[in-house]
């Protein structure tokens, strides 16, 4: 295994029939091909090639390996095109809450696709939390503590939560807002039913019971009602980034951390996906504080 990268840059520079060509294919320097060509002639105690008209043209030896060598790496490089064409047909599917996807991914979705390039990009809305990531998905976001998989899992942001109202009910410069608070309804999704007073506990900040309650059945039906002016909720905040660079919402106690995390976890049962880590980064950037 040691020589193939020297016989991979011997039989390209036969086949584009000098150096510099054959280091564009192979994308490495000119200096790297040359290394590899001496290296190669060393151990075989011959020479390769002549240099004539800044064409590397081959020896009766280098001629004579090239034989040898060019079926086994036209071989390899159709493998390779195989391999890759494969990949760029197969979906890379994304995982994740619903209101994740609705509210972050989605609207950015074009940088994933940047990322992948020509490959085909599907969504899934799994509010799954914990346990196994179903083998279909090639990434999986979830929202907890650190797992306890074993799986490449890669974190993107901690959890983090505030409460946010349209700046038309609440406006940015209003004196004591704990208090003008109590005069409008609270928004609440049904899937988290204490999440008012779980925030209140661990913020420190100290409300007066509200005037009325809308529960709502998703989550992102919450943050649409606030952004609508419906009243105030309780948000995490990348699902709010946007909307309150946009001014359509706004967090008058800032954001509390709380104990879980973003991360994007694959599943064990398929081989790492070779675009996981790419579409990582790419979420990292879309979740990280602003």
């Amino acid at each position: 295994m040691g020589r193939l990268p020297s016989l991979r840059a011997f039989e390209t520079t036969v086949r584009c029939g000098n150096i510099a060509a054959a280091a564009d294919e192979l994308c490495v320097t000119e200096g790297a091909v040359s290394k590899h060509i001496k290296a190669l002639e060393a151990e075989l105690g011959t020479k390769l090639f002549t240099r004539v008209s800044r064409r590397n043209l081959s020896t009766p030896a280098g001629e004579k390996l090239f034989q040898e060598t060019r079926s086994a790496f036209a071989l390899l490089r159709q493998a390779e095109q195989s391999f890759f064409h494969d990949l760029a047909s197969k979906p890379f599917v994304l995982a994740a809450p619903s209101t994740s996807l609705l509210r972050v991914i989605i609207p950015n979705a074009h940088l994933i696709q940047e990322a992948i390039g020509d490959r085909p990009l599907q969504f899934v809305a799994d509010d799954t939390h914990r346990g196994t990531v179903d083998a279909s998905y090639s990434l999986s976001l979830r929202i907890e503590e650190i797992p306890d998989v074993p799986n490449t899992l890669l974190k993107l942001a901690d959890e983090e939560f505030g409460l946010v109202i349209s700046p038309l009910l609440l406006p940015p410069e209003t004196h004591n807002p704990a208090r003008a608070l109590t005069h409008y309804n609270r928004l609440i999704s049904k899937d988290r039913p204490h999440i008012w007073e779980s925030w209140a506990e661990e913020s420190g900040v100290s409300l007066e019971p509200a005037d009325n309650t809308i529960y709502f059945d998703e989550m992102y039906l919450v943050l649409q009602g606030a952004e609508a002016s419906l009243g105030p909720t309780i948000a995490p905040r990348p699902l709010v980034t946007e909307a309150i660079e946009n001014k359509r919402l706004y967090a008058p106690f800032g954001f509390h951390q709380r104990k879980g995390a973003y991360f994007v976890i694959a599943p064990l049962e398929t081989e790492l996906d070779p675009d996981f880590h790419r579409v990582g980064s790419v979420l990292q950037g879309m979740f990280a504080p602003a």
